[in-house]
């Protein structure tokens, strides 16, 4: 008998195989991809599935509550309804940028061949124009003016680019500076590169955030030609703060995905739309 509970007491442990913890951003990503498809999750179903404690649940849709993601209930929590049905929270920086990712490329590549050696450019802190600095690795003397802290972290070791960030407060879960809009580079820039929560002939474009809003203002206040990138599924969206029109846009990049449409309504005989 004691040779069994040795056994039981040293070999039972072993037997146990814990799947490792996701990262706290993927695992929030998996529930509102949960949440999406069934419209409610349960507090212990998450648990369970990735394995990780109720504790720890509890605190991920406490914070997606806090983000506007969902609606927690007793147990669980359910989908976060739109009031006025035009909008839609806006999403971790993480989790945008595992969105669209086909089209992203695309439009990266594309935006990069307008951008020449020597140039001061500026790239807000939206995913699609990140979609940009893999195809300017190349280019020589380039000085970048951001708010994008993955901008900054992908040049890091890039000794030919000067990347110029303003001053302000660090917005987390975008990876971005905001805050202090007057704080950037009083420069010149040859050409800017934003995107938007949402593009549409009456409200224009669109950001959910204010602060992002008022940042991508002031880049492209900076900017000899203004380029704005948006995949598919950004026409028609709507969301809550404007900061330009489609009009004061030089240049328009978006993929043959969109609406045709939904691009008539926008195009103007200064606008060039590149459609891939």
């Amino acid at each position: 008998m004691f040779h069994f509970v040795c056994f039981r007491l040293f070999s039972e442990p072993k037997a146990v195989q814990m799947v490792e913890p996701l990262f706290l951003e993927e695992r929030r990503r998996l529930i509102l991809e949960e949440l999406k498809q069934k419209g409610r999750v349960s507090v212990g179903e998450l648990s369970t599935s990735l394995n990780v404690s109720t504790v720890t649940i509890r605190q991920d849709l406490r914070t997606l509550e806090t983000e506007g993601l969902l609606k927690r209930t007793h147990g669980g929590a359910v989908e976060k309804q739109s009031q006025d049905g035009q909008s839609e929270p806006e999403l971790s920086f993480d989790i945008r940028r595992n969105k669209q990712t086909d089209e992203k490329d695309i439009l990266g590549r594309a935006a990069a061949t307008l951008i020449e050696t020597g140039s001061a450019i500026a790239l807000d802190a939206s995913t699609t124009v990140c979609s940009v600095i893999p195809y300017i690795g190349h280019l020589d003397s380039l000085t970048i003016v951001t708010n994008n802290l993955m901008v900054t972290e992908a040049l890091l070791n890039n000794l030919r680019v000067e990347v110029l960030l303003p001053g302000g407060r660090l917005r987390r879960d975008a990876y971005s500076i905001i805050g202090n809009p007057d704080s950037l580079p009083d420069i010149n820039l040859n050409i800017g590169f934003v995107s938007a929560w949402g593009i549409s002939a009456e409200a224009g474009l669109t950001e959910v955030s204010e602060d992002e809003m008022k940042m991508k203002r002031a880049l492209l206040s900076r900017c000899l030609t203004k380029v704005l990138i948006v995949d598919s599924t950004k026409w028609g969206q709507v969301a809550p703060y404007t900061y330009a029109s489609p009009h004061d846009m030089d240049i328009i990049i978006t993929t043959s995905r969109a609406a045709k449409g939904l691009i008539k309504q926008v195009k103007h005989q200064d606008i060039r739309i590149i459609d891939i």
